[in-house]
């Protein structure tokens, strides 16, 4: 399903290794358990009180931050860009016109399955689990589950959906820009993460969860383009775009000035 040199392939290969030689396959499983269980006590109760003092003035950036990590915003555009590159695709384009198309096809997939997809699991994960949220939590029990509730939303804690979206959207920038503002975009992915906690919606573990589905499920989504050689390639380690390079030839003809036609 994945090439070889891909990150998702070798950690399967890892994991599979170790566990025969080892007999690990339930040591990474539990070692996130036990993990969970540290967190849940020590931080997320004592952590989601203290954010929840701070003044109004302060916790109003965070709510304004947090409205980033819909997915609405990102899944909508990235379907019509697909729906869009496709028809165009089946028309009789130029040849410029035909790898902006191209290209806006790929990008699009990429964003809609890699965002999308991450966010489906969250939301299968949410439904299973049913960990009540803070905020309407009245003693702000951490540990306060009620598994399968598959309605009553205040019971959809963990993991956190605005931190995968977050997250996966991090992801396929640093894909697509090959890492330039790695810093910038991370920071930006995390804030939002961090935003969940001080608006109280999410304990620190839920966004610790969300922020490891987003990035795995990108990842993945990544990886599977690579093997398809869709935009993707990989050299060594490093995974490269070719996805931007099809809108070359289009601003080509703009920066001579010209009008480039769009049909044949």
């Amino acid at each position: 399903m994945f090439a070889d040199n891909t990150f998702t392939a070798r950690l399967a290969r890892s994991f599979l290794d170790s566990n025969r030689r080892h007999g690990t396959l339930l040591t990474w499983p539990l070692l996130a358990i036990v993990a969970f269980i540290v967190c849940a006590v020590f931080f997320d109760g004592p952590l989601i009180e203290g954010l929840g003092r701070w003044p109004d003035h302060e916790r109003d950036f965070f709510r304004w931050l947090t409205d980033f990590g819909k997915s609405d915003w990102i899944l909508i555009p990235a379907l019509l860009g697909v729906c869009v590159a496709w028809a165009a695709r089946r028309v009789n384009l130029t040849y410029s016109w035909r790898w902006a198309a191209i290209s806006l096809q790929q990008i699009s997939a990429f964003v809609f399955l890699a965002v999308g997809l991450s966010g489906l699991a969250t939301v299968v994960l949410k439904r299973i689990i049913g960990r009540g949220r803070p905020l309407y939590l009245e003693e702000k029990n951490a540990l306060h589950f009620e598994p399968f509730n598959i309605v009553d939303w205040t019971m959809h804690s963990l993991p956190s959906g605005h931190s995968t979206t977050a997250l996966a959207f991090s992801i396929v920038l640093l894909t697509l820009t090959g890492r330039r503002w790695q810093r910038l975009i991370i920071s930006f992915g995390l804030a939002i993460g961090f935003s969940r906690i001080v608006v109280g919606d999410h304990f620190l573990s839920d966004v610790v969860a969300g922020i490891v589905v987003g990035v795995i499920g990108a990842l993945m989504v990544r990886d599977y383009f690579v093997t398809q050689n869709w935009g993707l390639r990989q050299q060594g380690r490093r995974v490269h775009s070719r996805m931007l390079h099809g809108f070359l030839p289009l601003l080509r003809w703009l920066r001579r000035g010209h009008i480039p036609r769009i049909m044949k």
